[in-house]
């Protein structure tokens, strides 16, 4: 099992797969503990998934997907767009290896519309940015999305709290001051690398998430801002 999750490698995902077999054993440890922190905020906001289906959106080596069937889900499926290298056979191996009958396949975030279902639960984790186009993919997850979405993502930095101004519902004139207004909903562009990332296009502040979520039919239930430059937001499809 270590040789073949060697040859698998590079692992994005680091969670034991057997007793002290680690997915990523070099980062293995208190020193490394992602996805393990991500798990921590997310499942008090989850539903509960027993006998639901789930999609996991950008589920890389496929640790929520395999944790949505560990809590009881009939069926999950986890899909991503193939930018990191051999992610979907890793989630493929990994759940042979914990005995779970959890999907997987190599799909885009725009074209979650071409599945022809809508799921109970839908997860998209640290995707967001990665977004050329953030509202085509909203429009997507919606038409995924029978049920429940949760979205992580990083933010512009943040005090913890979410200020809601009158015009990011209503009607705005050109010129208005508030446009000026650190909170009002914006998405900052990012031409180039982000923390040497070239895959990053947008960073939106903690508002403009929101904002976004409710054009897109979702009704927002919770949102939880961590770190000082995170957030991950509970939603209802209407």
């Amino acid at each position: 099992m270590v040789q073949q999750i060697s040859e698998l490698g590079p692992w994005f995902h680091n969670f034991e797969l057997a007793s002290g077999v680690w997915t990523n054993p070099e980062g293995a440890g208190p020193g490394f503990d992602y996805p393990a922190r991500r798990w921590a905020v997310l499942a008090p906001m989850l539903p509960d998934v027993g006998g639901k289906s789930c999609l996991d959106v950008g589920c890389s080596s496929g640790f929520f997907s395999l944790k949505l069937k560990e809590l009881g889900a009939r069926d999950v499926l986890g899909v991503d767009d193939g930018e990191q290298r051999r992610a979907i056979e890793q989630a493929r191996f990994s759940a042979g290896r914990l005995g779970l009958d959890v999907k997987f396949q190599e799909r885009s975030i725009y074209k979650l519309r071409e599945l022809d279902r809508t799921f109970d639960l839908v997860l998209c984790l640290g995707v967001f940015y990665h977004l050329r186009h953030p509202l085509l993919a909203l429009e997507e997850l919606r038409a995924a999305c029978g049920g429940t979405l949760i979205l992580q993502t990083i933010t512009t930095r943040h005090n913890g709290t979410i200020v809601k101004l009158r015009p990011s519902a209503q009607e705005v004139r050109l010129r208005d001051p508030v446009f000026e207004h650190p909170s009002f909903p914006s998405l900052r562009f990012i031409e180039g690398a982000l923390n040497r990332d070239s895959s990053c296009w947008f960073v939106p502040n903690p508002e403009a998430v929101v904002s976004m979520l409710r054009s897109c039919r979702f009704a927002v239930e919770e949102v939880v801002c961590h770190g000082d430059a995170e957030i991950t937001v509970r939603c209802t499809a209407v």
